[in-house]
């Protein structure tokens, strides 16, 4: 028999993240591989009712606030047992955070006692997390990848449905209705368990009945609900198979009606769950029962795993804007496009100039990848406001993408994308500029950055004819030659460029001149 590995041997581990949720708190320790892949090591969770708070009072208590440091006392004794620095410490908080009315505060106190500055997930953020949990089972599982899958994740306060053809995404939607945001807005202390049952019903029928009608002309096969409620209890009901329980609907009502009329010490006896997370579950039962019965699904399928683990697993992973994920990203921002009615041609020739210049000059830039994939949208969609009116339309354009969500974009991206929209004319920011002036000085100089690419990108079809068919970059001192090919007379595209690309000149220091290839 050979000796066990000596301690010294083993690696370390080399980071930890703490995610506050809308029930808990959790510690997650673990390492990252070559690839980036986090893998866990250790995990602890602690029960806290930020969601009770925030749907109930619209703000966090004192005392959930405290509850809260005291939790990360202790999750930081314990990094420092693993001899994980603070540095190596990464801090999520819900996107459901956003809606109270103190949460700065909050994310403060989470700073002044961890040191690490917090990270609120958004709903963009939320939303490419699901599609993230979704796309893996359907690698899992071929019958639902090659049919027309209807996926749904009910949240602590919101409802998304992303819909699935032959594995591709077809459509997106959000909806304001959420377990902790439907229990808080029917309880009452007097109420029994079927009386509450039955205001839960009807609070959430209004919301299912909005859904259930935005895809009564798709065709679904197959209905896979995501959530950590349902994915909790689905070993109850069915074993896992390719990676997804089977649940018949009549099982998991009798289970929700029996869960229903346990009182909370039972409840938790009975699941396992400390109290916090024990309140959400028969509302997210009972919201995923509800949507099942209005699509008439007598059967449907839910994950294997934890979900909120596998959705820190993922804010942990390195590369998780996966090339399918971003055309995705750019297939929604082209529906955008298609619903204002803009010229898809140049919208498409924009975007392709925009991505060669961004690859190309990374040595003058010096951005983030994921700026590549912000600079695409914008350029998709830099004319949603003639839709309005041809008239500054660059405003109309910003107010536009402003308020419609773009699948996997975070609200911080969306405004980027929207301020984009918003200068890729002549007009050059002003600090005073609404939007542009509640950045920070390093996201400005991101917009500069970009917004003067995606100028010369628009530039390089200013008849809207795609006549230009490719370029070449070739810098020459001060210069930038632009070699086109397709067009034997680019003087309409060189007074564009004259008239427009001034940030460009001011930003990167090139003048820039066409010349056929």
């Amino acid at each position: 028999m050979s000796d066990p590995t000596p301690a010294a041997t083993i690696p370390p581990p080399e980071h930890a993240v703490i995610y506050v949720g809308a029930a808990s708190v959790t510690l997650v320790i673990g390492r990252k591989d070559d690839q980036g892949q986090f893998s866990r090591i250790e995990s602890l969770d602690r029960p806290l009712p930020v969601a009770r708070d925030i749907f109930r009072a619209r703000s966090i208590t004192r005392g959930t606030v405290d509850q809260a440091a005291a939790i990360l006392r202790d999750y930081l004794q314990t990094m420092r047992e693993y001899g994980i620095p603070s540095s190596q410490l990464r801090l999520f908080t819900s996107n459901i955070l956003a809606e109270a009315a103190n949460h700065e505060i909050f994310l403060n106190r989470l700073q002044v006692h961890s040191g690490v500055i917090p990270s609120l997930i958004d709903d963009g953020n939320m939303t490419r997390l699901v599609y993230q949990i979704a796309q893996r089972l359907l690698l899992k599982n071929p019958m639902l990848a090659k049919g027309n899958t209807f996926v749904s994740h009910i949240g602590p306060g919101n409802t998304r449905a992303i819909y699935f053809q032959q594995g591709r995404l077809a459509a997106y939607s959000n909806y304001r209705l959420g377990i902790f945001r439907a229990r808080e807005a029917v309880a009452t202390p007097d109420d029994e368990a079927p009386q509450q049952m039955l205001h839960l019903e009807e609070h959430i029928r209004g919301v299912v009945d909005h859904l259930a009608q935005d895809y009564s002309g798709v065709k679904i096969d197959h209905h896979v609900a995501i959530g950590a409620e349902i994915q909790s209890i689905a070993p109850r009901l069915g074993k896992a198979r390719q990676g997804a329980h089977r649940v018949i609907e009549d099982e998991l009502s009798r289970l929700t009606d029996k869960l229903a009329r346990l009182n909370p010490d039972e409840l938790v006896r009975e699941l396992h769950v400390h109290y916090t997370g024990a309140e959400g579950i028969v509302p997210a039962l009972q919201t995923n029962l509800a949507l099942a019965r209005r699509f008439g699904d007598e059967t449907i399928w839910v994950p294997e795993g934890d979900f909120q683990l596998e959705l820190i697993l993922d804010l942990m992973t390195s590369g998780s804007r996966t090339a399918i994920f971003q055309e995705e990203v750019m297939q929604a921002a082209c529906e955008i496009g298609l619903r204002y009615k803009t010229d898809r041609k140049h919208a498409d020739h924009v975007a392709s100039f925009a991505r060669q210049l961004f690859r190309e000059l990374q040595h003058l830039h010096n951005l983030d990848p994921k700026y590549e994939l912000i600079l695409r949208v914008a350029a998709t969609v830099h004319e949603v406001g003639m839709f309005i009116s041809p008239r500054e339309h660059h405003k109309h354009s910003l107010y536009i993408l402003l308020n419609t969500e773009i699948f996997g974009l975070s609200s911080s991206d969306r405004e980027m994308v929207a301020l984009l929209a918003r200068y890729h004319r002549r007009y050059n920011p002003e600090p005073n500029h609404p939007h542009f002036s509640d950045l920070t000085r390093e996201e400005r100089m991101i917009v500069l950055k970009l917004a003067a690419l995606l100028r010369l990108a628009d530039s390089l079809d200013r008849s809207h004819a795609q006549r230009i068919k490719s370029i070449q970059l070739r810098p020459e001192g001060s210069r930038l030659i632009v070699l086109t090919q397709g067009a034997d007379d680019t003087t309409v595209e060189q007074i564009a460029i004259d008239s427009k690309c001034d940030l460009f000149r001011e930003i990167y220091g090139y003048d820039i001149l066409l010349a056929k290839s």
